[in-house]
């Protein structure tokens, strides 16, 4: 039933932009008025997707995969059309360093091999990621909210979400961690005796913190393994006992403790009006791309949706 009606909602979308009909030749995929998507440029960008899952797909998940898939190149286009024609451009300084960045998960020769780009060249997948920017750069564009949040709006916001503002309880924790337990008990001694926690914990810890004394920062109850929340129910400036988890043996020293508190509405104010900002932000964007999708006549080789 999900399939069936994943797929109605499929040929809506492709209605809601307009006349689409049959009549394509066989090696295209779809017509977005005059650009086209053919079968083989489909077929490379979605065998990288496949790669890069790194899993094997059922043939019925398969096949709805290719339809999200292309329901989503369809929308690309759209958005690097507009891009376009209002002026939006990507520079090769910008193309440039997005190609560095995705080469740093790439040291090495052959980049190409590596992202899953058989069949395809280095510079056809520059075209396809300069129009992945260029829909990037639109779709920022469309979501900036042109309005004014009102104050009285954001405070309505506040007092119906009261629980969103409650700051749960936080500790601030140092700890010393060991794989023998005889040993863990020793260094537990010494400190009740009052040697200092930091520099033990720098001397004999085996967790990574150790560099910073076993500073573990602020954390909230269930962050942490299980073990760790013994903490919330100890003294500031006290040390536990010896706590034995999968890791090792913990011996913890609590440092603070922030009792959990509601924030108050002039303290929530900025968040409640970024977050108020940018839902209506994307309520504009989904308008104005709707609109957009309306004027488009998009054309879908149907033998190949059968398929």
């Amino acid at each position: 039933m999900n399939k069936v009606l994943g797929y109605l909602c499929f040929l809506l979308l492709l209605q809601g932009c307009g006349l689409w009909e049959a009549g394509l030749p066989d090696h295209i995929l779809a017509r977005i008025d005059h650009e086209e998507i053919t079968v083989d440029e489909f077929n490379r960008e979605f065998k990288e997707l496949i790669l890069n899952q790194k899993k094997e797909e059922r043939s019925s998940e398969l096949g709805e995969l290719k339809q999200a898939y292309l329901e989503q190149m369809i929308e690309r286009k759209i958005l690097a059309q507009e891009a376009r024609r209002v002026g939006i451009q990507v520079s090769a300084e910008e193309l440039s360093q997005t190609i560095a960045e995705i080469k740093k998960d790439y040291p090495g020769e052959g980049f190409g091999e590596k992202l899953g780009l058989k069949g395809t060249s280095i510079e056809e997948w520059k075209v396809c990621l300069e129009e992945k920017l260029l829909a990037e750069k639109m779709v920022r564009t469309s979501r900036q909210y042109p309005g004014k949040i009102e104050e009285k709006e954001a405070r309505d916001f506040y007092e119906k979400n009261r629980s969103l503002f409650r700051l749960p309880t936080r500790v601030k924790v140092r700890q010393i961690v060991v794989a023998d337990g005889n040993e863990a008990i020793q260094l537990q001694k010494r400190l009740k005796k009052g040697e200092n926690f930091e520099k033990l914990a720098k001397e004999k810890s085996l967790g990574p913190e150790k560099v910073l004394g076993g500073n573990l920062g602020y954390f909230t109850q269930g962050e942490k393994p299980a073990e760790f929340d013994h903490v919330f129910s100890m003294e500031v400036d006290t040390i536990s006992e010896v706590i034995k988890s999968p890791y090792g043996y913990h011996i913890f020293k609590l440092e603070e403790k922030k009792e959990s508190r509601e924030l108050s509405f002039e303290e929530a104010k900025r968040s409640i009006l970024q977050r108020l900002e940018q839902e209506k932000g994307e309520e504009a964007y989904q308008r104005w791309f709707n609109n957009l999708k309306e004027k488009k006549k998009v054309k879908i080789n149907r033998k190949w949706l059968k398929s």
